[in-house]
């Protein structure tokens, strides 16, 4: 367990650890020097199971209130410190309000310099602090008047603190993040760092990335709770002696972190909250000073239901930032003004890459509450349930610092499919599949009845047609999931639903079975459209309106006008083009009409078929591809085009 300080400076908060724990929290010479604290100071003291409680020492001036809020990080517990002759005093506002925008689980209340007042004012100041802090989040408090000069109230308070019971989170992280809060050279060893273990757990030899330098590092040693050990876990305060990284290269306020976090955003989504008690509201496109963990740094707020945010109030934000920081999904943030004297108010991140449009539409406010739930896999079941788009799982894993098994855990919305687009996993819940198979169909549909002559439409267009807010490469992977289900059919490159055909009359029937054996039986040099209706008796433009029809369904290709190949015969062609490209790297014009026993003009038709199908490419110089290849050289552009 972790317990934190918090109060107005000359509140005797350095004073009161030292009672408690025996150890002074002052290490700097100018601390003892002005009898003030400048740094974040830390004490430990067993309790009666023997485990090792953690007090962190924070400042309480106004200019070290950046200092203060990057020692709540982690704590588990807030002790409060009030001295009886001053009472509640702006600091005390100021940090009581960042213990509880920070999301500290619980308080404790100390009244201190009982020697130096009499029992009636103790009492008052008592009643007032209990009153105020019982108006915040943290209500009913137990509370305490010591006096640290004279032994008072110091055992029964300490007795306490040790006995508190730490709140297990419902879920645990899955992997280790560490804000640093302190960097220093350990003579002979190496470089050292400490901070609270934020979530997941570290063991000695274990690699992890320091995201301000983009290294990665390796753990020596590890000093957990003020002891040595070979593990570090949530809820500790430790110290890692780290190889593979220079002091000039760590810092205060960077991040150790597990290896799988290497993304860093500088634009995230939050929930705002402003405390009643703030001095004022807070405006859209306003800068302010943002604390994440031990980092503070300039962002501007884009708020996205109102212009305004009152004292009370909470409300959606975007907010971008000077430069990047690796934020996790339910982090917790305090912001404050630009001149670093008032504490406006807490963030919750919600979605750390969201999108610069469309920002503030009804459907991504929607999204943002769904984020507000507590439980990740409520969140990932309410987002399967109402998203068309397919979720990606790692994201949304490393997003909330979770396993991808954990977020599936107990799902209510039943998956309807995984897939694979780029190495990237995409799960889709049962509704937004139906919905997605529906409106496809529907737009077929009403194509098909528009359009009867027409095979379908190739898969862009039915994208752009039916689902344009889904990524090409996903629908591309989805819809093929589709024709091998049977719920789309594919003829060709063209998509249509199963039971659409393309239907020939009686008469188009009788005579594609009599030209089909003619195109066929002159082999690779087919007639042209004039040629093949004179050999089969047959009206030019009959036959050139059922070859369209034809080509269509990709039963024919069309070369140029007027000139049309069999699918077969076209096949016949990609192999021996494939065969050529395989002997010589690439192939010309030349090598091809020999090898095809055509006309130079016709070599040269065909091949440019091939190059607008996609089945090669020309190259208008060879150098960067073969010595031999030269200008007017084919490679093989998509191979598995024209396959039997």
């Amino acid at each position: 367990m972790i317990i934190g300080t918090a109060g107005h400076i000359d509140h005797g908060k350095t004073s009161l650890v030292k009672a408690l724990t025996g150890i002074d929290a002052d290490r700097l010479p100018e601390e003892k020097a002005r009898g003030m604290t400048i740094e974040l100071g830390f004490a430990y003291t067993p309790n009666e199971a023997k485990e090792i409680i953690g007090f962190v020492d924070v400042p309480g001036h106004e200019k070290f209130v950046h200092t203060m809020a990057a020692g709540a990080v982690g704590m588990d517990h807030g002790l409060l410190v009030v001295a009886a002759d001053d009472g509640i005093m702006p600091q005390t506002r100021e940090h009581l309000r960042i213990l509880d925008l920070l999301g500290v689980a619980g308080l404790t209340l100390a009244i201190t310099k009982a020697d130096m007042v009499d029992e009636a004012r103790a009492q008052h100041v008592r009643a007032e602090a209990l009153n105020y802090v019982g108006q915040t989040r943290f209500g009913q408090v137990d509370s305490h008047v010591v006096s640290t000069r004279q032994g008072v109230g110091v055992a029964a308070l300490k007795q306490a603190l040790l006995t508190l019971a730490v709140t297990q989170p419902l879920e645990h992280a899955a992997h280790f993040r560490l804000a640093i809060d302190r960097v220093f050279v350990v003579k002979g060893i190496g470089v050292a760092v400490t901070g609270a273990v934020l979530a997941g757990q570290v063991q000695v030899g274990d690699s992890l990335h320091l995201a301000g330098a983009a290294l990665e590092v390796r753990v020596r040693s590890i000093h957990a709770q003020n002891q040595g050990a070979e593990l570090a876990t949530v809820g500790q305060r430790c110290g890692l002696v780290l190889t593979g990284a220079e002091l000039s290269q760590v810092r205060r306020g960077d991040w150790l972190l597990a290896p799988q976090f290497t993304v860093q955003t500088s634009r995230i989504d939050c929930l705002l909250s402003v405390p009643n008690d703030v001095e004022r509201s807070l405006k859209d496109g306003e800068r302010v000073l943002l604390h994440h963990g031990c980092e503070h740094l300039t962002a501007r707020l884009i708020l996205l239901e109102k212009s305004e945010l009152l004292p009370g109030e909470q409300g959606f934000a975007q907010c971008v930032l000077e430069r990047a920081l690796p934020f996790c999904w339910h982090d917790r943030l305090v912001l404050r003004d630009g001149s670093a004297r008032v504490t406006l108010a807490g963030a919750l991140v919600l979605d750390i890459s969201p999108p610069v449009r469309a920002r503030k539409t009804p459907e991504r406010l929607e999204l943002l509450r769904l984020l507000c739930q507590t439980n990740s896999g409520e969140v990932l079941d309410a987002l399967l349930r109402t998203s068309l788009t397919p979720l990606a799982l790692e994201h949304w894993a490393l997003a909330m610092n979770r396993q991808p098994q954990q977020l599936l855990q107990n799902l209510q919305e039943p998956l309807a499919l995984r897939l694979k687009v780029a190495q990237v996993e995409l799960v889709l819940g049962a509704r937004a599949q139906t919905a997605l198979v529906q409106v496809t169909q529907d737009c077929l549909q009403t194509f098909h009845a528009a359009e009867p002559d027409e095979p379908g439409v190739s898969l862009e267009r039915l994208r752009r047609m039916a689902v344009p807010f889904l990524d090409a490469a996903m629908f591309k992977a989805w819809a093929q999931h589709q024709i091998e289900a049977g719920a789309l059919a594919l003829t060709g490159s063209f998509v249509h639903r199963p039971e659409h055909r393309i239907t020939l009359s009686a008469v188009e029937q009788s005579l594609w079975q009599k030209i089909l054996p003619k195109m066929l039986e002159q082999h690779f040099d087919a007639p042209w459209v004039r040629d093949l209706a004179l050999s089969v008796a047959a009206n030019e433009d009959s036959l050139r309106t059922l070859l369209k029809k034809q080509a269509r369904t990709s039963l024919v290709v069309q070369l140029v006008k007027d000139l049309f190949y069999p699918y077969a015969t076209m096949v016949a062609l990609a192999n021996l083009l494939r065969a050529l490209i395989q002997e010589h790297g690439a192939v010309s014009v030349v090598q091809f009409r020999d090898a095809a026993g055509l006309g130079r003009k016709r070599a040269i038709q065909i091949l440019e078929a091939f190059d607008r199908i996609g089945l090669t490419r020309r190259l208008v110089t060879g150098a960067r591809h073969s010595q031999l290849a030269e200008k007017d050289h084919r490679i093989l552009r998509n191979p598995a085009l024209f396959v039997e």
